[in-house]
């Protein structure tokens, strides 16, 4: 009788992750993601669940990576047996969330250098958690086992700092580059190079020898209220509010969201005066809306013909 070969069933491990990966990719490349009036596009409909299915692999990979370090101090068997089950889930939602990824990436609203950064390092993610998760469950000899642990170890560590890294960049695409100094104490922002807004009334930009009214006040508020969407990071709807010809030339809409001169006819100050609870109140729901004195002193600069100085 021929014997039959040996099956090693954890093997096929790294196979499926390699091939989902590659899968993943080609097919996320080649599905549009702005769909037409008449199309539907599975990328544009699938590709925000990528907000909900990062936090996955940041969860999982933090997990594993603890785990591992406590199974090599310890010589904990708990934790070994713990990280053979949880790398797997680690390696499959972090293939999952740069699929989702590379569709809402599509949607052409973010920085091309930032989101080519951040697009990177949640693909490099994928492939060191896919790779750790196949050494992890390969049967080296023992000649092979030291190298096998090295790049195991490696391929982890990697994938946990380039983890690092892609939240760091993926926090500047939602929420704009300076999201983390943004409310820092203002010694750490000086130590930073960076500006906080001025806690300037209207009253105190009318007279001779004072900041603009745009510096004052409203590039402070367009800053922590609208750029996080509309700034250099991000432009939702094509609207970038931080340069003036663009801010002037509008969005999607084909408005301006700025006429100078014209309140009536920016549009700027219709989503910021529209009722919260309504679809196209600006900031929206869930986010801190601008006071009284910001609309204002908004609608102040727009009369004055929104000079960006």
């Amino acid at each position: 009788m021929i014997p039959k070969p040996h099956l090693q069933p954890r093997s096929p491990w790294a196979l499926a992750f390699v091939t989902i990966s590659l899968l993943a990719t080609v097919g996320a490349q080649a599905a549009p993601a702005i769909p037409t009036a008449d199309t539907f596009s599975w990328a544009a409909f699938l590709g925000p669940f990528h907000m909900v299915v990062l936090h996955y692999p940041i969860g999982f990979l933090t997990l594993t990576a603890l785990l591992e370090v406590w199974a090599s101090w310890q010589r904990s068997d708990w934790a070994r047996k713990a990280v053979r089950f949880v790398l797997p889930i680690t390696a499959a939602s972090a293939v999952l969330a740069a699929m989702l990824g590379w569709m809402r990436a599509g949607a052409g609203e973010f920085d091309p250098s930032l989101l080519n950064w951040h697009r990177a390092t949640g693909l490099g993610i994928a492939a060191c958690t896919v790779a750790a998760a196949g050494l992890q469950f390969s049967r080296p000899s023992r000649a092979r086992a030291d190298l096998v642990r090295l790049l195991y170890r490696g391929s982890l560590g990697l994938g946990f700092l380039l983890l690092i890294a892609a939240g760091h960049f993926g926090g500047s695409l939602t929420h704009g580059s300076g999201f983390l100094t943004r409310n820092a104490p203002p010694a750490l922002r000086r130590a930073l190079g960076e500006t906080g807004p001025a806690a300037t009334s209207i009253a105190t930009t009318t007279g001779s020898g004072n900041q603009s009214l745009y510096l004052s006040l409203v590039k402070p508020a367009l800053e922590k209220r609208c750029y996080a969407c509309h700034g250099p990071d991000k432009q939702k709807g094509k609207l970038r509010l931080d340069r003036r010809e663009n801010a002037l030339a509008g969005g999607e809409s084909g408005e301006p969201a700025i006429q100078p001169g014209d309140i009536r006819k920016s549009r700027i100050l219709y989503h910021l005066l529209v009722p919260r609870e309504h679809d196209d109140a600006m900031p929206p729901d869930g986010k801190e809306p601008m006071t009284a004195e910001q609309i204002v002193g908004i609608g102040r600069w727009i009369q004055q013909g929104a000079p960006f100085e």
